[in-house]
């Protein structure tokens, strides 16, 4: 039986994606391998406006958010981010969270697809970033089948449940994505 990639839509993040975001980040196992904490409704409607702004072009925003929506089910699966690390020289970084029930069916792969087309056809980005933890071999699969090279190991570079942790530091050149498309 062949593997069908899942559909999806990025949704720029709203209040009615609330409860899903507060949902998503009281489960343990979306937690594991990030530096994630639960947050109150209330405390992600105050984060919820850093993520106004939805043209990647805007010269100087810098904080992104998407709720990944199923296109089969209308469901919500997960969220994406995007940061302009640094604007004068084009580099930006993705991180992205799936709902544990919807790991293992193709989303992250999916979404991190997704986010590089968006990123590098809408704004000025030359270099996408990304980091997973060295626990965590499905998302490391995720960038690797997206074309991220991995350039390196962080070493202690996020503290999690109290542990520094060493991630693996991956990247991606517009060029790069431009030859593989």
């Amino acid at each position: 039986m062949d593997h069908v990639s899942p559909t999806i839509e990025l949704k720029p993040i709203s209040e009615d994606d609330l409860p899903f975001w507060e949902e998503l980040l009281a489960q343990q196992e979306t937690r594991e391998h990030q530096p994630l904490q639960e947050r109150t409704e209330e405390e992600l409607r105050q984060h919820l406006k850093r993520y106004t702004e939805h043209n990647l072009g805007h010269p100087h925003h810098r904080e992104y958010k998407w709720v990944v929506i199923d296109t089969k089910s209308l469901e919500r699966v997960g969220e994406v981010s995007f940061d302009k690390l640094d604007i004068g020289q084009k580099i930006g970084r993705i991180g992205y969270s799936i709902a544990p029930g919807w790991w293992g069916k193709g989303f992250g792969t999916a979404v991190v697809g997704a986010m590089v087309d968006k990123i590098f056809s809408e704004s000025d980005c030359q270099r996408i970033e990304a980091e997973c933890s060295i626990h965590n071999p499905a998302s490391r699969r995720v960038l690797e089948k997206n074309g991220f090279t991995r350039e390196g190991t962080k070493r202690g570079y996020l503290e999690i449940h109290g542990e520094r942790v060493d991630h693996y530091s991956f990247g991606l050149l517009k060029e790069n994505w431009e030859k593989q498309r």
